[in-house]
């Protein structure tokens, strides 16, 4: 699936202006409380069956038919353009698995930050160059094209598992993952597991996520649009963003832990085999 060999050349990650910070940061701002009050909506939808909703999924993965979205912005950039692609298909792959077990397809927010640009979260942190994570609070998946850009490339840095010797982030599909990953975080969010396991830790969710990254793998592959290499880069990614921090509460799993949640989705398919990590 080599989406972007075109792009290298073509990705200019320039600065911006002073007015483009104000602009997105207001932009955020309004986009935070719209998703506030639909996250309230949400909430009120939320019945007594989300504890068994994992279980009564289908066995059977459905083709994952991407969605129409309209781009974040008229002046969308090739990686933009390419982050949406990649969470367009994951949204549609979810939205048909949960419908297949009678649930609401899921909704969320994205944000693809602009080089150069920064803005607070409804989480009150700062989604910048480094953006790569879902916030429950405004209910948007952050991503910034400059991150995406640099795994692309094999160059992000300060990844605790590459920095220990284990795995490498790089490629189209490593970026793939790290998308799918954290719209696995919305499902999550809006099945209500946060809730009901709010003292688990983050490993837990962070392993399940990687599981359920690794089912939107799994139908990208029924599809037939896997390319040789691109499971390596999932796996490489995976680890390459796992830590050792094993006192810490925001422990992720270890390298290995990560890699191995993903295959164990991707070689499943089957969406009740990533209850194993929240059980509630």
């Amino acid at each position: 699936m080599r989406l972007l060999v075109a792009l290298l050349a073509a990705l200019a990650l320039a600065g911006c202006g002073s007015e483009d910070v104000d602009r997105i940061r207001d932009d955020v701002r309004q986009r935070a409380e719209e998703i506030k009050q639909r996250a309230e909506r949400a909430r009120e939808r939320l019945a007594e069956r989300v504890k068994d909703v994992l279980e009564e999924l289908e066995q059977a993965v459905p083709r994952a038919t991407p969605q129409t979205r309209p781009p974040t912005s008229r002046d969308e950039s090739q990686m933009a353009a390419f982050l949406t692609k990649v969470i367009t298909s994951v949204d549609g792959y979810w939205t048909k698995t949960l419908r297949a077990s009678g649930v609401d397809k899921p909704r969320v927010s994205y944000v693809w930050v602009p080089p150069g640009q920064a803005g607070r979260t409804g989480c009150g942190a700062v989604a910048d160059d480094s953006a790569a994570f879902y916030c429950p609070a405004d209910d948007t998946i952050y991503v910034a094209e400059e991150f995406a850009a640099e795994v692309l490339n094999g160059v992000a840095r300060n990844l605790p598992g590459e920095a220990a010797g284990q795995g490498h982030a790089a490629g189209d599909f490593g970026v793939a993952y790290i998308v799918a990953h954290e719209y696995a975080h919305n499902v999550q969010n809006e099945l209500g597991f946060y809730r009901l396991a709010p003292r688990a830790g983050a490993k837990p969710f962070e392993l399940q996520a990687d599981c359920m990254a690794g089912l939107w793998g799994n139908a990208v592959y029924r599809e037939g649009l896997l390319q040789p290499g691109d499971v390596e880069e999932a796996i490489n990614t995976a680890s390459a963003v796992g830590d050792f921090d094993y006192g810490n509460a925001q422990h992720h799993g270890t390298p290995e832990e990560r890699r191995a949640a993903w295959l164990l989705g991707y070689r499943s398919g089957d969406p009740s085999v990533c209850r194993r990590f929240v059980p509630v």
